[in-house]
């Protein structure tokens, strides 16, 4: 990809509860031109699943191929992008366990980011969530929402594009 391929960043949450699972996206330009909110709520889907499937809804609404920083509070799916996807995708979506091939969980899910990929770089980045964690402070209060927390993991990636940003307009003039 050229380096004025568009960048992205795709910040994800989700949460369940007995019923199913909350996913939300937010996806916005590093230039801050275009940004998209998405929620919805899944019967019956819990945890992982709901998770990516906020990944998969964000990356298919990506408007042209783009460098896309992942933000996600799940380990499980920045370990499937980071370590599993390559792998899975060259054995069909499918693990040797317990000595017979079985289908990855949420195959078809990962498939989707596998096709994404096709069109996108994607790199992951674990954004701490109030949501998923026990311990407490100050930055990130107890109570949060599912916005508040993917709001909060934007402001801070979007403050180090735009400080890689002016230092890299500060070497160019020195």
């Amino acid at each position: 990809m050229r380096e004025s391929t568009p960048q992205y960043l795709l910040a994800t949450g989700s949460r369940s509860d007995i019923e199913g699972g909350r996913w939300q996206f937010i996806l916005r330009s590093s230039d801050r031109r275009f940004e998209i909110a998405e929620s919805d709520f899944e019967v019956n889907h819990f945890g992982d699943r709901v998770a990516l499937l906020a990944v998969v809804r964000g990356l298919e609404a990506i408007p042209e191929p783009s460098r896309v920083i992942l933000l996600t509070p799940s380990r499980y799916i920045l370990n499937g992008i980071r370590h599993g996807l390559c792998a899975w995708e060259d054995q069909d979506f499918k693990i040797e366990r317990l000595g017979r091939r079985v289908a990855v969980r949420n195959h078809d899910l990962w498939s989707r980011v596998a096709h994404a990929q096709q069109f996108h770089r994607i790199s992951a980045k674990y954004c701490r969530s109030s949501l998923t964690e026990s311990e407490v402070d100050q930055q990130w209060p107890a109570r949060t929402s599912l916005v508040d927390d993917i709001q909060l993991a934007l402001r801070s990636a979007q403050q180090e594009i735009d400080t890689k940003a002016a230092l890299n307009s500060l070497a160019t003039c020195a």
